[in-house]
């Protein structure tokens, strides 16, 4: 058997079965009937997918034969399909007013009276009000459920705020203890430079009280320059004399010392202290 006569088969029998559910509908009350009605819609989803399978198949063929075969068999089904819904569309309606009614014969035949059209209309009227109250309670239940969802996020949207201000607060606390530092970091650099200074007055007064206890011992004084002359006026005496030249220079610094205002015997003394003072 080819897939296109597979599903054929398959088409024509839900169509049979819907056929044959809808006719043992017949004689039966509302009850029994509105089962046999829910069968039958289960069934018409069954065919509407055999139908969908059977068109694909259906579009596959390449034999133009076996394509204008089941082409009209797919025609002859779809009518009955289409017979098929709106015989279950009558039936629901006739079985919703046959309730609402109050029921019907084995016949089929619609029975009713005063009363029990009343007690129909109540037993509606009642559930139309049970309806409509668990509706109030489900939207004042939704109303309830709102309202904690706004105060839930009315509580968020507080911490979040609150949050936000103690984040600006630390912020602002950052760049505080910053200017601190830089702050603290500039004294540090000035109190550098005032124990830099200080130490140099203290380098310079230790100085000038050195200088002063050296002067106050007589190392600068005038008799240093006689004992210089003195240890040179023994050294010349000791090398016996001056020869002739050392009697020109002599007379050249004679003639020097007129100018300079120094003799020039204490003019050796004065070099002599003065490299003295400067080692």
């Amino acid at each position: 058997m080819t897939d296109i006569a597979y599903w054929d088969q398959s088409y024509r029998e839900a169509i049979e079965d819907v056929d044959r559910i809808l006719a043992e509908m017949e004689g039966l009350d509302t009850e029994e009937a509105s089962q046999k009605l829910k069968a039958a819609k289960t069934k018409m989803k069954v065919v509407k997918k055999k139908k969908t399978s059977f068109q694909m198949e259906l579009r596959q063929l390449h034999d133009d034969t076996q394509r204008t075969t089941y082409g009209e068999r797919k025609q002859d089904y779809e009518g009955r399909t289409e017979n098929l819904e709106k015989t279950i569309k009558n039936l629901e309606t006739n079985l919703e007013n046959a309730e609402l009614l109050g029921g019907a014969s084995d016949g089929g035949q619609v029975r009713m009276d005063n009363d029990s059209y009343l007690a129909k209309t109540h037993q509606i009227q009642d559930q139309t009000e049970a309806s409509l109250q668990n509706t109030i309670e489900m939207m004042e239940n939704a109303n309830e459920v709102a309202d904690e969802t706004i105060s839930e996020l009315d509580r968020q949207k507080q911490q979040i705020n609150e949050i936000t201000e103690q984040l600006l607060t630390m912020e602002d606390n950052i760049k505080y203890a910053d200017q601190l530092i830089r702050d603290f970091s500039k004294r540090m650099m000035t109190d550098k430079c005032i124990q830099i200074f200080a130490m140099m007055n203290m380098l310079a007064l230790v100085v000038v009280i050195v200088f002063a206890i050296m002067q106050k011992n007589g190392m600068f004084d005038k008799g240093d320059d006689e004992g210089v002359d003195d240890q040179l006026a023994d050294g010349t005496e000791s090398g016996g004399g001056f020869s002739g030249e050392q009697a020109s220079e002599e007379d050249q610094e004679e003639g020097t010392s007129e100018v300079t205002g120094i003799s020039p015997g204490h003019l050796p003394a004065r070099i002599g202290v003065l490299r003295y003072a400067f080692n």
